[in-house]
């Protein structure tokens, strides 16, 4: 009978402790959408450079096709092998560039066309919608028939489009899956593969603008109706209204490079919602679009986010910075204050910089920096977030910031003894630790994975962060992984 009770209150206790533990690490789903959710400690010091190839340069009868298909008098001005088997190959003249993506085998992949005056043709961005209209294989350019049957000898019956572009009317030949745009004089401009985007139809009133000042406007106008939501001030008075525990303790998460993958962009941010305790912010290391467009903004970002209530921070990254490089979009959407700011929250300074665009000179952002640092409160710990990594960090040189500011702001990490750096930019998990300061790389929001971190890195993921209450913070690592993975 003793034995029975002692084991009544010894499950008893095991529940009590169950509980309670519970209770201290709340709770994190294990599945979200078609994704399998892992949760684990922080770390990862892993890294195995890519091996080195000799790479055999294209062949002469792949240069043939290139020149074939390129107009008269450009040449060849560089390749490079992106994966075996596959180059990239440009060819150029006269301020005008013809950029190939194409087998050893000549069958083509891509071709975007660029000149000086910012003219561009890419195959996912030439069909204005609602312009597309049915047309015979005879009525393409017989130039451009000549050299598609080069280049398909056993084509037969192609489909055939006349479209509106944004830079004029194109005849448009679908081979298999592949789609080539040609100019009046049967040019090949653009093509690219249809499920890669090639033949979507783009809304004409949602073109870019061509100037500065035309894109502002734009922006202006796009964002009236989310400025007050996603305002770098709006985030800060939402989070005026929150308090850490008690103790001092609260939850923070860090995400970065979420651009390129909508499906898992909406299933990250629904995760962080549904965690328990609740974080009460995030952070985003930068890259939260492909290329800082108006457009991008409203069909990515905004929509993911316009019913989470999670105050989200942003530090601007290098496909943030939109058409003219100066991220006019950017600073329209969050305010004209939203390069390089901080907040103090707990006990800890939060400061948040751009290190990717030439709004302002490094050396004038770096200068704000030391005084945002020196000026932190006595007691406060400092947590730095940027996009670019640093290049003094060996393992994340080849994809970093430059190596003057890099040594600048390393330096002044050491000086004022930051608690920790979190950095976008590399696609991947990895950490480093730098003369006693710990640095992170938390770029796998959605973006397309590098391949150097191992198993626990080259994973899609955020970051928990737990602040104690002696301001000590505690990370996990919520990775991400397809379900039939």
């Amino acid at each position: 009978m003793r034995i029975r009770k002692l084991l009544v209150y010894v499950n008893i206790l095991l529940l009590l402790v169950i509980f309670d533990c519970q209770k201290q690490t709340g709770t994190i789903p294990e599945r979200i959408g078609n994704w399998r959710v892992t949760v684990g400690p922080a770390g990862n010091e892993f890294y195995q450079p890519p091996v080195e190839k000799n790479v055999a340069p294209p062949s002469q009868q792949l240069l043939n096709i290139v020149k074939m298909i390129a107009p008269e008098g450009k040449e060849i001005e560089k390749w490079r092998a992106i994966r075996d088997s596959i180059y990239f190959i440009r060819a150029s003249g006269d301020d005008e560039e013809y950029d190939f993506i194409i087998y050893s085998n000549g069958k083509l992949i891509e071709l975007e066309y660029d000149n000086a005056q910012d003219q561009e043709e890419r195959p996912d961005r030439m069909v204005l919608k609602g312009s597309k209209r049915s047309i015979k294989y005879r009525q393409i350019p017989p130039r451009a028939r000549n050299m598609l049957s080069r280049l398909h000898p056993a084509m037969q019956a192609p489909q055939c489009w006349l479209v509106d572009t944004p830079v004029g009317k194109r005849s448009v030949v679908q081979v298999g899956e592949l789609a080539y745009f040609i100019r009046g004089d049967g040019q090949i401009q653009a093509a690219g593969l249809i499920n890669r985007g090639a033949m979507k139809e783009i809304d004409p009133e949602a073109q870019r603008p061509s100037s500065p000042e035309d894109v502002q406007n734009h922006a202006r106008e796009a964002f009236a109706p989310y400025r007050d939501k996603f305002g770098v001030q709006k985030q800060l008075q939402l989070l005026s209204q929150c308090s850490p525990n008690p103790d001092g303790s609260f939850r923070f998460v860090i995400i970065g490079d979420s651009r390129s993958n909508n499906d898992l962009w909406s299933q990250i941010t629904k995760h962080i919602d549904m965690i328990e305790p609740k974080p009460l912010f995030a952070i985003n290391t930068g890259d939260i679009v492909p290329h800082g467009y108006v457009d991008e903004y409203l069909n990515y970002y905004i929509p993911v986010l316009k019913d989470i209530d999670v105050p989200f921070f942003v530090a601007l990254g290098n496909h943030d910075d939109g058409d003219s490089g100066l991220a006019i979009e950017y600073r329209e959407l969050f305010g004209p204050n939203s390069l390089n700011y901080y907040f103090d929250f707990g006990s800890i300074r939060f400061i948040i910089m751009d290190n990717c665009t030439r709004v302002q000179p490094y050396d004038s952002t770096l200068q704000w920096l030391e005084q945002t640092l020196a000026s932190t409160p006595e007691g406060h710990r400092i947590v730095m977030c940027a996009h670019k990594p640093i290049s003094n960090i060996e393992k994340w040189a080849y994809h970093a910031w430059d190596d003057v500011h890099s040594k600048v702001f390393a330096d002044l990490m050491e000086k004022y003894q930051v608690a920790e750096v979190f950095f976008g930019h590399i696609h991947a998990y990895s950490t480093a630790t730098l003369n006693g300061i710990h640095y992170t790389i938390a770029g796998g929001g959605g973006a397309g994975l590098h391949d150097r971190y191992g198993p626990d890195g080259n994973v899609h993921h955020y970051i928990i962060c737990d602040v104690a209450p002696d301001g000590s913070i505690r990370q996990q690592v919520v990775r991400f992984y397809r379900v039939d993975e």
